[in-house]
């Protein structure tokens, strides 16, 4: 290889770094900044796959990402409006499989992680404390956001369900961090302090389907990490002794937690727009209606009066059903459910290691957007829809470090 194709790559390779490291830092608080350095590290991993003529590996879960990134590039061509799905296609399936593939094969280091994950932390760090902030100040300090008038934060996300999504995909990197081996002791602390003060947050959002998601991965990792087991169990007696103390609101979410009387607790615009989604499924139950034209097709299956603004479906699994049927929703699942599979098989054969720490993390992480992904529209957000992208990218590159670990020994 000659000299110049040396420091072509060695570029594009520093360069998607920093870009992740950007992005890890910037994912809460700047839309912009993640699209700009998102794609300026897609077109570096693109001119270094045509560098050094390399192509992807050849895994179950990157042929899985593969599949569902055609099925949504067949679904342009049969779409109740090819324009929307043309522009959806390019201008976010795309550019979020490429990010995927791009966090996988960069993060390729324990360093690298680790300087990214400290990046991530750092970041929650702020936006834990612009929480606290707005808590009592009724409006947070790095975007000015004003609190929506109830007892419950959202920091600078549009909503407090956004703003749980995102403490609690972090909590178990977090978590796992504490319970890896560190050269200082001053860094348990600091891991311990950092957790502390995202579960505050993480209450405060008052958001129930943040909670569930919480309580999933806590379930998920106890199965492995006992200690964890042990503080799960120590956080709900805690707050089941203190709870009546707490705001008003808080109180009754938390009290009637697993109590969902005639699914009341959905809103009537929430039923109305399930009942809508099941009619546009049926309407096309097997290619769907077109990747991105479920608000477009929205009020056509509406059989009544709608008195908001055209949805999303507050169940992403439905609006994938929606908008590319069947085949499209198990392309989807199937990414998933390969990705636990290995994932799991892994960390039931190997040591704990950084890396093996670093991909149960990954794990829980993924479960609990899972779950929330049943209540509500996280995937098709910007910033929450890369960071799944994102987590799902670091469980891989976790896999292949875990993976290299154990050849090297």
């Amino acid at each position: 290889m000659g000299l110049q194709k040396i420091r072509v790559i060695s570029f594009c390779d520093k360069t998607m770094l920093f870009s992740l490291y950007v992005i890890a830092f910037f994912l809460p608080i700047s839309k912009a900044v993640i699209e700009i350095f998102s794609i300026l590290a897609i077109i570096c991993y693109l001119v270094k796959k045509i560098v050094l003529r390399e192509d992807i590996s050849r895994t179950s879960i990157n042929y899985a990402v593969f599949l569902y990134f055609i099925i949504c590039f067949l679904s342009i061509f049969l779409s109740s409006n090819f324009k929307i799905s043309s522009r959806n296609f390019l201008g976010k399936t795309t550019q979020s499989v490429v990010f995927f593939f791009v966090v996988a094969e960069t993060l390729s280091t324990e360093r690298r992680i680790k300087n990214f994950l400290y990046i991530l932390f750092t970041s929650s760090l702020l936006l834990g404390v612009d929480g606290i902030y707005q808590y009592f100040t009724h409006k947070d300090f790095l975007r000015h956001r004003r609190h929506p008038g109830l007892p419950r934060i959202q920091a600078t996300f549009y909503t407090s369900n956004d703003f749980g999504c995102y403490l609690y995909s972090l909590i178990p990197f977090i978590l796992t961090c504490y319970l890896s081996k560190h050269k200082f002791k001053v860094y348990k602390f600091l891991f311990l302090g950092l957790f502390v003060l995202i579960f505050i947050c993480l209450t405060l959002t008052v958001s129930r389907g943040a909670w569930f998601a919480f309580l999933s991965e806590m379930l998920f990792l106890s199965i492995w990490i006992r200690p964890l087991g042990i503080l799960f169990l120590a956080l709900g007696i805690f707050i089941i002794t203190t709870h009546q103390f707490y705001h008003p609101m808080l109180k009754e979410r938390l009290t009637n937690f697993f109590i969902f009387k005639d699914a009341s607790f959905l809103g009537t615009d929430r039923r109305d727009i399930w009942d809508t989604a099941w009619r546009m499924c049926i309407y096309n139950p097997w290619l769907g209606l077109g990747l991105g034209t479920f608000m477009f097709n929205f009020r056509k299956f509406m059989i009544k009066d709608y008195p908001y603004g055209v949805p999303y479906a507050h169940n992403c699994y439905l609006q994938i059903l929606c908008e590319i049927g069947i085949i499209g929703l198990a392309s989807f699942l199937s990414i998933l459910v390969l990705f636990f599979l290995n994932g799991i098989r892994i960390i039931n054969r190997r040591e704990k290691t950084f890396s093996w720490y670093i991909l149960i993390a990954s794990l829980a992480s993924i479960l609990g957007y899972c779950v929330q992904m049943t209540v509500d529209t996280i995937f098709y957000s910007l910033d929450l829809g890369m960071l799944f992208w994102l987590i799902l990218g670091l469980g891989v590159a976790a896999m292949k470090n875990t993976e290299l670990e154990v050849a090297v020994e």
